[in-house]
Order: structure tokens, then C-alpha cells, then sequence
């Protein structure tokens, strides 16, 4: 048994290692193709040379890359019959291979003696040297382009004819581009030559009885090639006749501008695009010099959908209102702050969708609006959805998926095992140093590990406290904390096939959808006092009423959950305490009316974060505020003082330690916008996205989150 779990654990570390050779390989390369000094033929020889140390017997391997009839080889490189190939694709066309031999013999594994992961990673050095040649023979051709452009000026030539001449030649394709670019112009003139022109694309024979059914029950007649290319070229003569060639000039070197974007364009198009492949095209396209203003309008709405799609979700609903606020270089940062499988398509789930288009819908309206100006929005990172499948697998936990088919009592009876197992399995080595760069990001402030499912807010069911947030105070040594963060996320992800999730999705019908589970990690706002932490106050707005105390309180008018300390108490519902309820349309309307029931029913306790213990506690707010009167930030808003069976605002000279307190908020709601605040907040959201919504806030004395 003893010999069994060492030699398990010996697989284990080799694996790993062979893992570090490929992400070494792969970070090696990308940075040969991101130096723009470097000539195609240097990098090519350089990669080549990548390629053996991230094989499993490096002594014993070459590598061949060929391109365009041209040779890239290792020095030690020696055709042999144990060979691994693949193609390095362009415009959808071969230009190339890479070839990997090993000059002995080896075992048999699964690809001959070559592992499956090496197959996985030559595809993936192949991709990346397709997408790498094609943007620098894009580049090469723009250089060209731009070189004809200037000597053109030089001997004042009609330079765009240059252009086209030179891309009959070299680029028919990027010249078709600009001849339906041209087109589109064109009708700008409102030219009746144009109509005329493109009515020769499809001549129909008139005195042709079937001529009536053409493009409707049968298919339009085919032009030939030379014909097309006949239109193409008068759709230039006629640019010649109707626009000065100094406007056609300038529009010709827009377009080419714009045609720069076109990997990225391609690369948020391809379905199920990998993280890390689409990061590094974000990030190559923002690294040119005015890189969002060279996008054509086009395309620039069609790479923003294409990547709303990608990694919030397919709803039309959310779709068409998050296009208007979310820009393209909104995903470099969110980017930079996900950790998930490099190769991996998961999204970030419903609830880190929802935050993040509040979030941009709030900072436009904050570039016009006094009240809203002075919102923030607290520190986040965003783990995508399927590093839960990732976690699974790595760790042979796959039966978890089949536990949602067991009876309720049963799936209620295993759950606190499945949690255990869960919280004691390991996350893979690229998962972990992503959770590090979180906790090293977040240093200093606790941090709420907040679930994102993909079923969360969609098909309209409202699945929100289903599935576990959980707080980590974030103290210790890095390793602790990092042990902590990691802990917390594999709770999260064992609440996925928790009792009550799964039975209401069985009640809804959902089932059998194949959930996933996205993780939102951010900073919990507030402020240390003691060896506590806690926001001055927190809670939950909603744009609808469905609690109303008064009858002059519409639906409409909204309703806000208010506690002192962490929100927990304003989400969770307790038995033994209440929150302060107001409507922030109808302020002066309160719950409680008379004296008495606001001193009765005001809130007694609050949740804080124990810094000393690491954990989550109840304590007497009163007794705390006495405690930390100096020290608690804003008391004066949260309290009122209760005198002569009367409730007064408190003063500068007001003795916190010696008063009889009670919670009311009354300076809050009186003396600061902050209800102004919560009613813009919820109208705009509403109206923006176009139904009911629930915001969580919190403030640290100074600001509201």
C-alpha cells in the first residue's frame, strides 16, 4: 500500500513537472512574439528552440518548424521515425508544420512514445504561430501600404491606386474588404451609377418566364470570377468620378488602420475561445498607439457582443443593454483580475454579471450626476465558471456531477461529507498561483468569497442565497491566507450540489442543465476598529416594494434593508433582531411610528469580523458603540439618544459611553443624500436594464460602496 501511494505521489510530481516544461514553453514563446524588434525568421529559429526542454526526453529531441519552403531546425535535428506533426494554419490555408522527433527509441504511451499533453501543446504552439505570422504579414503588408502611401504623396500620384494595384497582387482578400467598404461610401452620394453597378451582380434574364422566381423559390444566377473583378474595378472608377481623391486617400489608410484590429475581430468571433488566448489578443490590440479609436463602428459592436457572449452569457435581454455601456478595453482589466484554466471558456456567471454592467451603467451616470459622484465600487477579481469542472477533475471527484439524480434526504445526508471532501481535495498548480495574486492584491482587508453560477439570475428563477458567499478575514502569513481563500472557494463549489439548490432546481425543471459555478472575490469595505472589522453600515435597496406599511407606498417606490456592521443581518433574515426598513421615495413614511416601537424594534446586535479569531461574530451594538465611540466612524448618523421617553439626534456634546442608545438612522436619512443616493441608484438601474433590482451597499464612514 505504502509502495502504491508513493509511486501515485511520484506520477503526481512528475506530471506537475512536465506541466511547469509546457507553461515555460508557452510564457517563453509568448514573449518572443510580442518583441516587435525581432524579424520573423529570429523568432521562428527561437521557438524552434523552445521546443525540446518541454519534452518529455529533451536529450533525446529535435524539432523542425517549416514556413513558406523555408527551414527552422534544432541543432541536434535528425529525421527519425518517432515523429509528432502538426499543421500551422493561415487564412485557412497550410503554410506550414512543426515536426518533433526523438533520435531513440522510447515506451510506447499515447501517441506513440509521446504523451497526450504534447500533442495538446504543439497544437497549441502551432495556433499560436498561425495567428503570429498571419498579424506580421498583416503588418508587413500595412508597412508596405503605408510606404506606398508616402512615396506616393512624394511624386503626387493618386496613391490609393497604388494600393488597390498592389493588393490585386498580394491581398485579394483585404482588397474585397475595402471594395465593400467603398460600396458602403459610395451610397453616402446617393449615386444612381452605384444602383446600376451592383444590379450587373446579379443579371437575371428577364424574358425568362422562371426569371420571377429568381432569389425568392430559386437560387440567384452565379457570376464568374472575372466578371466580379470587372465590378470591382468600376466600383473604383466610379470613387474616382464622384469623391476627391484626397478624401479617397484618407479613407483608404482609415480602412487599412482598421484592418489591424482583424485578428482580434476573428479571435472574439471563434466559439469557446480559450482564456488565455483571447487575453493575450486583448492585450496585444490595447498595446498600439490609439488602439479603440482605429476599430471601424462595425467592428467595434461586433467584438464587444462577441465578448459579452463569451464571458457573461447568450441572453438577448442582457445582451442588447450591457453593448451600450461595456467597452472592449473593459475586459483588459477584468482580464488581468481572472484567474481560470488557460485553456479553458468558462464565463463569469450571473451574479459577477449583473455587478459588473450596475457597475458601468453607475460610472456613466456618475460623469453627469452630483449625487452619484462620489460612489465606489470595491476591489474584485473573478474566477470563471468552469475552474470548478477543472477542480473536479483533478482531483477524481467526478461522481459529485451524478448527485443532484439522488433522493433529496440522501443528497441532505452526504452533503457535510461532500463538503469535507471538497474543502480537503487541491486545486491545480495554475489555479493556486492565481488565488495568490488575489490574496497578495487584497492584502490588508478581508474578503468575502461570493458565489456566480451560471443559473444564478437566469430563466427566471432567482437563485440568489442558494448557493454560499462566506467571509475570510484575510490575516496571517501569506500561505494562510492563501489556505484560507482556497478553502472558502472549494465551500462555495460543494454548495453547488448542496440539499436546497438541487431541489430547487428540481422543482424548476433544471436539473439536468449542466451548472457551473463562477466565484466573485472581493474586499469587504470597512474599517478596522480593535481587532474587529466591520463597515459602518450596509444592507439591500430594492426598485420594488413588496413589504408595504403604509398604504400611500407604491411598489414602485422601493424599500431599503438597513443594518450597522457587516450586511449579513440585512440579507439573512434573523429571528431575534430587525433592520431598519425605509422607502427611499417615501422617507418620511416609516414603519414604526410611535417611540415606543422604534426603541422596540430598532437593532440590537451586529455582525463584525473577528480579527483575533478569523471568524464571523454577533456582538451588542449598543455596547460596542459605548465601547468605540471615539473610534467608530459616523456614530452620530446611525444613533439616536432615548430621553424623557423622547428620541434626539446627538451632538457634539454628546456622551456616547453614558447615553441611552438606540439605532434609528434618523441623522442618515435626514441630514445626508444618502436616500436621494438610493433612490437614483434603483431608478436607474431599473430603467437602464429594464427590470426589478436588488442592490447590496455598504460604507466605510466616508464612502458608499
Amino acid at each position: 500500500m505504502k509502495n502504491k501511494s508513493k509511486k501515485t505521489r511520484e506520477y503526481g510530481i512528475d506530471a506537475l513537472k512536465e506541466r511547469v516544461k509546457e507553461l515555460n514553453c508557452l510564457y517563453s514563446l509568448t514573449n518572443i512574439v510580442k518583441d516587435k524588434k525581432m524579424s520573423l525568421d529570429e523568432s521562428l529559429q527561437k521557438i524552434v528552440e523552445l521546443i525540446p526542454p518541454a519534452w518529455q526526453y529533451p536529450d533525446i529531441t529535435c524539432a523542425r518548424i517549416t514556413v513558406d519552403n523555408k527551414e527552422y531546425k534544432t541543432k541536434n535535428f535528425q529525421v527519425t521515425r518517432w515523429k509528432q506533426t502538426s499543421e500551422i494554419v493561415y487564412d485557412d490555408k497550410k503554410i506550414g508544420a512543426i515536426e518533433v522527433y526523438y533520435l531513440e527509441e522510447r515506451p510506447e504511451i499515447d501517441e506513440g512514445p509521446f504523451l497526450i499533453d504534447e500533442r495538446r501543446l504543439l497544437d497549441a504552439i502551432s495556433d499560436l504561430l498561425g495567428k503570429y505570422i498571419e498579424e506580421t504579414k498583416i503588418k508587413k503588408e500595412i508597412d508596405r501600404a503605408e510606404k506606398i502611401i508616402k512615396e506616393a504623396e512624394n511624386e503626387k500620384k493618386q496613391d490609393w491606386e497604388v494600393i488597390t494595384d498592389l493588393l490585386i497582387k498580394t491581398d485579394p482578400r483585404t482588397l474585397l474588404r475595402l471594395t465593400r467598404k467603398m460600396v458602403y461610401y459610395l451610397y453616402l452620394y446617393e449615386n444612381e451609377k452605384i444602383n446600376m453597378l451592383l444590379g450587373r451582380i446579379c443579371p437575371v434574364d428577364r424574358s425568362s418566364p422562371a426569371s420571377q422566381w429568381c432569389g425568392i423559390n430559386m437560387p440567384n444566377p452565379r457570376q464568374d470570377l472575372d466578371s466580379l473583378r470587372y465590378i470591382q474595378k468600376q466600383i473604383f472608377e466610379l470613387a474616382k468620378e464622384s469623391i476627391p481623391p484626397e478624401e479617397i486617400s484618407k479613407m483608404f489608410q482609415e480602412w487599412l488602420k482598421q484592418d489591424k484590429a482583424r485578428p482580434l475581430l476573428l479571435a472574439s468571433q471563434k466559439p469557446g475561445i480559450p482564456l488565455v488566448e483571447i487575453t493575450d489578443e486583448l492585450t496585444r490590440f490595447f498595446e498600439k498607439e490609439d488602439a479603440e479609436n482605429i476599430l471601424a463602428p462595425e467592428d467595434k459592436i461586433s467584438i464587444k457582443t462577441a465578448l459579452i457572449r463569451r464571458f457573461f452569457t447568450n441572453r438577448l435581454d442582457y445582451v442588447n443593454v450591457a453593448k451600450r455601456y461595456i467597452e472592449i478595453e473593459d475586459f483588459v482589466d477584468m482580464l488581468n483580475h481572472t484567474v481560470g484554466p488557460a485553456q479553458g471558456s468558462g464565463k463569469f456567471g450571473g451574479k459577477t454579471s449583473g455587478v459588473f454592467l450596475a457597475e458601468k451603467i453607475l460610472k456613466e451616470a456618475m460623469k453627469t450626476d452630483e449625487v452619484l459622484k462620489d460612489i465606489s465600487f470595491p476591489k474584485s477579481w473573478y474566477v470563471t465558471s468552469d475552474t470548478i469542472l477543472n477542480f473536479i477533475h483533478y482531483n477524481d471527484l467526478d461522481e459529485a456531477f451524478h448527485i443532484k439524480y439522488l433522493p433529496p434526504e440522501q443528497i441532505r445526508h452526504d452533503q457535510p461529507f461532500l463538503e469535507q471532501v471538497f474543502k480537503n481535495a487541491t486545486f491545480p498548480h495554475e489555479i493556486v498561483e492565481g488565488f495568490r495574486k488575489i490574496i497578495r492584491d487584497l492584502e490588508g482587508k478581508p474578503i468575502i468569497v461570493r458565489s456566480s453560477s451560471l443559473l444564478e439570475d437566469s430563466f427566471g428563477a432567482a437563485f440568489s442565497g442558494k448557493y454560499k458567499s462566506l467571509f475570510v478575514p484575510n490575516v496571517g502569513s501569506e500561505e494562510e491566507r492563501l489556505s484560507a481563500l482556497m478553502d472558502a472557494i472549494a465551500e462555495v463549489y460543494a454548495s453547488t450540489f448542496g440539499p436546497d439548490p438541487i431541489e430547487y432546481r428540481r422543482e424548476r425543471g433544471l436539473l439536468d442543465f449542466s451548472e457551473e459555478m463562477g466565484v466573485l472575490v472581493q474586499e469587504v469595505v470597512g474599517k478596522q476598529i480593535g481587532h474587529y472589522f466591520m463597515p459602518v453600515f450596509a444592507g439591500v435597496a430594492f426598485s420594488r416594494n413588496e413589504f408595504s406599511w403604509s398604504p400611500r407606498i407604491r411598489r414602485e417606490d422601493g424599500m431599503v434593508r438597513l443594518v450597522p456592521g457587516l450586511g449579513t443581518r440585512a440579507v439573512d433574515r434573523v429571528g431575534n433582531d430587525y433592520p431598519i426598513l425605509v422607502s427611499p421615495n417615501r422617507p418620511n413614511l416609516r414603519v414604526n411610528t410611535l417611540i415606543s416601537e422604534q426603541v422596540q424594534y430598532s437593532p440590537r446586535y451586529m455582525d463584525v469580523i473577528n480579527l483575533k479569531s478569523k471568524a464571523i461574530e454577533t456582538v451588542d451594538a449598543i455596547e460596542f458603540f459605548r465601547e468605540y465611540s471615539e473610534e467608530f466612524p459616523k456614530l452620530e448618523n446611525l444613533v439616536s439618544v432615548y430621553k424623557d421617553d423622547r428620541l434626539v439626534e446627538p451632538n457634539i456634546l454628546t456622551d456616547f459611553k453614558k447615553e441611552d442608545l438606540v439605532i434609528t438612522f434618523n441623522n442618515l436619512f435626514e441630514k445626508t443624500n444618502f436616500l436621494e443616493k438610493m433612490k437614483r441608484i434603483l431608478y436607474l438601474l431599473e430603467n437602464k436594464i429594464g427590470t426589478p433590482v436588488d442592490v447590496e451597499f455598504a460604507s466605510d464612514g466616508d464612502k458608499l460602496y
